[in-house]
């Protein structure tokens, strides 16, 4: 009697150990989700997760123009940027964000639908950390997505023998019989089938492990139903309550996902979950159940991804709204507003990037030839551009007191560089780089914006000038909205009817040159090589002989 008294007491234990486990678990959730609200995240993504990611885009068959090429994506920096906006919960949210990053075919009413949704989550701290707080139970992945898991799933007619399983669990009823009556034999039994089950319960998993993770997933996201937030208003709680019907719609045997829950890397940590993975480790249940669940998962595939594209949206508009709240730190934050004509126009915009940005404007209905000396920010002010063009149609987000402008087709030529693997010299990259913009401005689509650095830069100076002047002029005509950052001066005035002409300046004295980075009407007038020359300790006779050089050449391009 003692001994049942006893056993019941350490359940009983065990019971308010974990549920203590499991409320400061929670604590520690939403401190989390308040805290990270508004910061930058700092979420580094391994190299299979970069890969799986990768996989998933060529997956989501956005290609073509309305895609955000990985030329345009490396220029602008927008990798960066996706990780500074990672704040998201689960996988399904950072797959979501990184997918719609690339994708700037959403019309109107999508990005308004998106920032309805944005803005609720924005003011309500009490949804978010609700909302949060169940996207926080799907957890994270290391390489594959859900879609790729999934296609393995579907494509697999059995990869588990369930009855094997079940007739080494029935090994264990006659073992325990056989202790009973014959205590050494039972007891020796029971130690070798226990190492029997160990042994291959190890051995069968990680010859299954892409489809049970994908298993485990799956049933992850099957019953997060119940913890979604119960009191639903707006937009929000219109798509929450379409998910939780997805979710329900959902056939598997959800009273069963307790064993597949408890194993895999993102089991939980309390003493319940603890109890079941030793449970399956000598009775092999997870693998039972995920065995029998494999017919229902193909069944639902499309409600699995149906309730997979909604929890990722609601995850990437979390992780959104805690950007807005980085951008408004920062220095501003504002939703876009489009136009039928083709324009841009950003007042008080600046890159996210920057820890202390100096905001600049931008307006322009056709091209912006922009002037200036090394490192005075010309790239910056580029790149500034077209991050907010790209956020402005992805994410309904931008860094900009204010932001007007069309849809477009985005496309930049930046950081071009040479390929040592694909046998092409700098310049042939950058004339393919080139092309590609050619090409898309004469296809219909929408308006393309484009930004170019130093245009063909690979050449000497005469043929440059003249091909930069030709490439640039074709592009006005194409009504192709440029903006082409220079050093070469004489574009100025060659092309000064169909481009108007900004520059960025600095200060130079005797021993230091400053940079405004603030745009001014107009060619640059100033030099400042020399200059950088001397203040970072180059010999007085370099510097000397470079400024003679200078003014014997200058006075040559005069006559």
């Amino acid at each position: 009697m003692y001994g049942i008294y006893f056993i019941a007491i350490i359940l009983i234990l065990l019971a308010i150990s974990g549920y203590r486990l499991s409320m400061e678990e929670k604590r520690q959730t939403h401190l989390l989700i308040r805290e990270s609200f508004g910061k930058a995240s700092s979420r580094k993504l391994s190299q299979e997760r970069k890969e799986s990611l990768q996989k998933l885009l060529d997956l989501s068959g956005s290609k073509g123009s309305d895609r955000i090429d990985e030329l345009t994506w490396s220029d602008t920096g927008m990798e960066d940027i996706f990780l500074q906006m990672d704040n998201c919960l689960c996988a399904p949210g950072e797959e979501y964000l990184y997918k719609k990053l690339h994708d700037v075919s959403s019309s109107d009413d999508e990005l308004l639908n998106t920032d309805s949704i944005v803005s609720e989550l924005y003011k309500d701290e009490d949804l978010r950390v609700s909302l949060g707080s169940s996207l926080c139970e799907l957890g994270f992945v290391k390489d594959k997505t859900l879609p790729e898991y999934l296609e393995h799933i579907v494509s697999s007619d059995k990869f588990l023998n369930p009855y094997f399983h079940i007739l080494a669990d029935i090994y264990f009823i006659a073992v325990i019989v056989v202790l009973i009556f014959k205590p050494v034999i039972g007891a020796v039994l029971l130690v070798v089938l226990i190492l029997v089950q160990i042994s291959s319960y190890f051995s069968l998993r990680r010859s299954a492990e892409e489809r049970l993770s994908g298993i485990t997933m799956i049933m992850r996201l099957s019953c997060m139903d119940k913890s979604l937030p119960k009191e639903k208003n707006g937009e929000t709680g219109r798509l929450i309550d379409e998910l939780s019907k997805d979710l329900s719609a959902i056939n598997n045997k959800k009273f069963l996902s307790a064993f597949v829950l408890s194993s895999g890397p993102n089991s939980g940590n309390g003493l319940i979950s603890m109890l079941l993975t030793y449970i399956n480790l000598l009775f092999h249940f997870d693998l039972i159940v995920s065995a029998f669940l494999l017919s229902g998962i193909k069944k639902d595939r499309d409600k699995i991804l149906s309730a997979y594209d909604k929890t990722g949206f609601l995850d990437m508009c979390l992780a959104v709204a805690s950007y807005r709240a980085f951008l408004e730190k920062k220095g501003s934050y504002c939703t876009p507003v489009f136009t039928e004509d083709a324009v841009i126009s950003i007042k008080e915009g600046f890159n996210p990037l920057i820890d202390k940005p100096v905001v600049n404007d931008a307006f322009t209905m056709g091209g912006v030839l922009i002037t200036g000396s090394n490192a005075s920010g010309k790239s910056t002010y580029m790149r500034m551009i077209a991050v907010n063009a790209i956020l402005a149609q992805t994410v309904a987000t931008c860094c900009a007191k204010e932001y007007r402008a069309s849809h477009f087709r985005i496309y930049s030529s930046i950081a071009v560089n040479d390929s040592i693997l694909k046998g092409e010299s700098y310049f042939m990259a950058e004339i393919k780089s080139l092309k590609r913009i050619v090409d898309a401005a004469s296809s219909e689509g929408r308006p393309v914006i484009c930004f170019i650095d130093e245009i063909l830069r690979g050449t000497n100076t005469s043929e440059r000038i003249a091909a930069a002047c030709a490439v640039l002029k074709y592009l006005s005509d194409l009504n192709v909205i440029t903006f082409a950052a220079t050093h070469d001066i004489e574009l100025t005035t060659l092309i000064s009817d169909k481009y108007e002409n900004v520059h960025f300046s600095e200060n130079i004295t005797q021993d230091d040159v400053t940079f405004t980075y603030v745009l001014e009407k107009g060619p640059t007038k100033s030099r400042n090589a020399i200059a950088l020359l001397k203040k970072n300790g180059f010999p007085a006779s370099v510097t000397a002989e470079s400024e003679k050089l200078c003014g014997e050449l200058d006075k040559r391009s005069s006559i």
